[in-house]
């Protein structure tokens, strides 16, 4: 059987990446409390950091 890719919206990452770049959160962490994978996170977040950390300021919800 396959199985459902989630998508994720833009400013939903941005969030979860801003959890920790900004507030110093670990990425296993953070991937916890919001329910993706710890590579995932890690992924947002290394191309947040390669693209100058630029994203949209939107908290989670």
């Amino acid at each position: 059987m396959g199985s459902t890719r989630r998508s994720f919206t833009e400013e939903y990452k941005a969030s979860a990446v801003g959890l920790v770049l900004d507030d110093g959160h670990s990425i296993a962490e953070t991937a916890r409390n919001i329910g993706v994978h710890e590579m995932t996170l890690g992924k947002w977040v290394k191309k947040a950091r390669d693209s100058g950390g630029k994203r949209p300021e939107k908290p989670l919800s």
